[in-house]
Parts: structure tokens; C-alpha cells; sequence
């Protein structure tokens, strides 16, 4: 017998292994492009300010009576996501003194939505757009429903979220 053949593995075993590191890598690459990352990217990242699309601070915190948002950092004409003991919301005065707030998270894919300038959401994974002028409803899929509302009213100078 050669003694090479007891050290080396036959071919299909080295075909097989191959074929599991492919399926395994493809699978991971897939997975990852198409998970639900709640980082923002881009220009709209943390380092934004709240009224270019960036990530505000939720005041009070997640109580039943409601998390606070200064009303100075929602401009009118313009959406903000903020975060709320960890959960992400998108609060937009469309007019002076109307606000609306829905979740963060996109209908299609649970990625956290950006505020891409003005009343318009953005989910940065597969591009649907919402509208926070209009119920957070969907201008382009791949996203089917608007993103779900959330309570919000002006109190003083506090956007209050029903939280």
C-alpha cells in the first residue's frame, strides 16, 4: 500500500468538506445582508444631529405615563428616531405643534428606519420609504404596511410618547 494514501484524504472527502465551507459561508454572507440591524448607517448614523436625521434621547425613560422628548429637537417639517430605553421610535412634527410617532422598526424587515431629510423614513437595508406626513405609509416597498403609530402629544416643551 502507498503511505501516502493513509495521510491524505480521498478526493470526494475533500470535495465534501469544500462543498460545507461554500453552503456555510454563502449562508452567513446571506444572513448577514439580510438581518435586522438596528445600527443606522450612513449620514444619518449617531454622530448626526436630531434634526438631520440623526438618533435623539428620549427623556423620562419607557414609563407607562409616557417617555419625553424635548420638542426642540423635532423641527417642523422633519422625523427624528429616538431611542427609549432601548427601543427606537420615529417622532416628526409635521406642522407647528402636530406630532406623530410610530415605531422605528420597518414593517418588512425590523431594521430600524433613518429619517432621510424632511417627513420621509428610510429602512437602510432594502430601501422601503414612509411617510410620516401621512401615517407612516409606504411610498415604495419592499415594505407593505406603514410603520405602526405610536401615541405622541406636546406638553410644555416635551413631546410625550404613550410608551
Amino acid at each position: 500500500m502507498d503511505p501516502v494514501s493513509l495521510d491524505c484524504p480521498s478526493r470526494r472527502g475533500v470535495l465534501r468538506t469544500l462543498a460545507g465551507v461554500g453552503v456555510t459561508t454563502i449562508a452567513a454572507g446571506v444572513l448577514s445582508a439580510c438581518g435586522g440591524s438596528d445600527a443606522p448607517t450612513g449620514a444619518e448614523g449617531p454622530a448626526a444631529t436630531a434634526g438631520a436625521g440623526g438618533t435623539a434621547t428620549g427623556g423620562a425613560g419607557g414609563t407607562a405615563a409616557g417617555a419625553s422628548v424635548p420638542l426642540a429637537d423635532v423641527p417642523v417639517g422633519e422625523a427624528v428616531v429616538v431611542d427609549v430605553d432601548g427601543a427606537r421610535y420615529v417622532v416628526a412634527q409635521p406642522s407647528e405643534g402636530e406630532v406623530v410617532a410610530f415605531s422605528a422598526s420597518c414593517t418588512h424587515a425590523g431594521t430600524t428606519v433613518e429619517a432621510a431629510g424632511g417627513l420621509e423614513l428610510r429602512c437602510p437595508n432594502h430601501g422601503s420609504r414612509f411617510d410620516a406626513a401621512d401615517g407612516a405609509a409606504v411610498l415604495n416597498g419592499p415594505a407593505e404596511e406603514p410603520l405602526p403609530s405610536v401615541g405622541a402629544r406636546v406638553e410644555g416643551d416635551q413631546v410625550v410618547l404613550d410608551v
